[in-house]
């Protein structure tokens, strides 16, 4: 009999695939979970709350001759980490009359971070200076190397500062560091599994705030410092300047940020 699981913050179908003993095509196209796949589009980016159908794993036999010796391999499918990664933005093109921001990476990692997170000066968000965002640079054709726990892995963003590598099940923090031999190398703090949904505000809130758009990394309201961000948005990738988080907006948010 399959059984619930409740989601928690950072997981996703590949780590409760790990978990129970699955692949994550399995669990993800089980008919029980029909109604999850229509309310996540991606299997990568659940919600927490949202609710799993595990089923009972099923025994497999396999034929083999007696008194040899036989090696059997356990399949698995490793997790990829795919970000898309810019240039910090000089903190003097990052100031205005009402607040402050970081040039760390952000939750998602890839990006600027955005502003301090104090509602108190909610109203500076409302309308950016025309100067205030100016077009990212992307760490193009750079060296790297990714720390995560107990492993290092050196590799090289692609033209478009794409950065896609496996990375173990169940990391939760890295850094990655461009040019490291350098001495000006770029440093950026990863937190894995942090990622909210595109289908929800805070996704993208946190999606707008690691590309340099200045509006808060949290919120579940689409307030005067989201709709802000969104035009901006909109109009740098000639998508309608609505505001809203359309379907459009949704998809190229993601194609921008890398995931």
């Amino acid at each position: 009999m399959s059984k619930k699981h409740k989601v928690s913050q950072g997981e996703c179908i590949e780590s409760l695939a790990d978990r129970y003993g699955f692949f994550p095509e399995t669990l993800w196209k089980h008919s029980e979970n029909q109604d999850l796949r229509k309310l996540r589009d991606d299997q990568n980016i659940l919600q927490p709350g949202d609710v799993v159908m595990i089923p009972d794993l099923e025994m497999r036999e396999e034929s083999a001759a007696t008194e040899k010796l036989h090696k059997f391999r356990r399949k698995g499918v490793p997790a990829k980490l795919r970000i898309v990664f810019y240039k910090p933005v000089d903190p003097e093109d990052q100031e205005d009359d009402g607040g402050s921001e970081s040039d760390s990476g952000g939750s998602g990692g890839g990006f600027p971070a955005g502003p301090t997170q104090d509602r108190s000066d909610e109203s500076v968000y409302e309308e950016e200076p025309e100067e205030l965002v100016e077009e990212r640079e992307p760490i193009a054709d750079a060296p790297y190397r990714l720390d995560l726990a107990g492993s290092s892995t050196d590799g090289q963003s692609d033209g478009d500062g794409l950065v896609e590598v496996p990375i173990p099940l169940g990391e939760r923090t890295g850094t990655i560091t461009f040019y490291p031999d350098s001495e000006e190398p770029i440093k950026f703090d990863l937190d894995l599994g942090e990622m909210d949904s595109i289908e929800t505000v805070v996704g993208a809130r946190k999606r707008l705030c690691n590309m340099g758009y200045r509006c808060l990394a949290e919120g579940d309201e689409l307030d005067g410092d989201l709709r802000g961000a969104l035009l901006r948005f909109q109009d740098e990738y000639d998508l309608e300047t609505s505001g809203e988080l359309d379907g459009p907006t949704k998809d190229k948010l993601v194609e921008v940020n890398g995931s």
